[in-house]
């Protein structure tokens, strides 16, 4: 009878039918070629040291160089003058007194020069305010108008250049972006009217980018143009009035804490 298979013996001879044998061979591998694959070129200490005494060095002489930049950039951002604003004409085109609002219209041509600095400007933002004396709001100004004015309202001024501006102001007295006038000024206004001259001031705020030694800075300008007598007489242009003196430059001038940068100046 034969034995069963249960009994852990196996019916198949392992040797009669497989003609080929396994040998097992240990395989050694060199510790120095190993070595030498991972860390081809600069694996070594001294390779190692060398590279780091030059990173340290490196980042001293960064570390170094930047108050040295900041202190120069500094001592020339003293050195660096406003660029002048000078009124060349201020026109009233209408001017209107109706049930207490007033209604008028001014245009007003400005010339910009950055010939004292070698720096080229980049005026960043423009307003202008009309005041009537000196501290009465009438009118904001509409967006510049300016050659070479880009479309996102940046002009530049070169250095050594100068440039003109054309600003306008329009005050019905209902827009909601104009200033109000109060009652009392449009009274004084009126009482003015009747003798004939009428007394205007000019307050602008200018951003500007400009470029010293290696660095950029931003700088605020507030200019301001005062006393500017308008006689109420109808031009030959159809103008209300107009101030226009031929004779004289009228700057705008800076009061002495209005001129500083984002550095100097806060």
């Amino acid at each position: 009878m034969a034995r069963s298979i249960l009994q852990g013996e196996s019916t198949v001879d392992r040797g009669s039918n497989n003609p080929y044998t396994l040998i097992p061979v240990a395989l050694e591998i060199d510790d120095d070629y190993e070595q030498s694959y991972d860390c081809e070129e600069f694996c070594g200490s001294p390779w190692r040291f060398l590279r780091t005494i030059v990173g340290l060095i490196a980042l001293v002489i960064f570390c170094l160089l930047i108050p040295i930049v900041i202190q120069y950039n500094s001592s020339s951002n003293s050195q660096i003058n406003p660029p002048r604003f000078f009124l060349d004409s201020l026109r009233v085109v209408t001017f209107n007194i109706n049930q207490g609002e007033l209604s008028a219209t001014w245009n007003v041509n400005l010339t910009i020069s950055n010939d004292v600095n070698s720096t080229l400007l980049n005026i960043i933002n423009f307003n202008a305010l009309l005041v009537y004396k000196e501290d009465k709001a009438l009118a904001f100004s509409a967006p510049i108008e300016s050659e070479n004015l880009f479309t996102n309202g940046i002009f530049f001024v070169d250095k050594n250049e100068t440039k003109t501006l054309t600003l306008t102001f329009n005050t019905t007295g209902w827009e909601k972006d104009q200033p109000v006038v109060d009652d009392d000024v449009i009274q004084e206004i009126d009482d003015d009217i009747r003798m004939g001259v009428l007394s205007f001031g000019l307050k602008m705020e200018a951003v500007a980018e400009i470029k010293i030694n290696l660095m950029n800075d931003i700088v605020v300008m507030q200019p301001y143009c005062s006393n500017l007598d308008v006689d109420l007489t109808t031009s030959e242009r159809g103008e209300v009035g107009a101030w226009d003196d031929v004779d004289e430059v009228k700057e705008c001038l800076y009061p002495l804490d209005q001129w500083y940068t984002n550095n100097v100046g806060n």
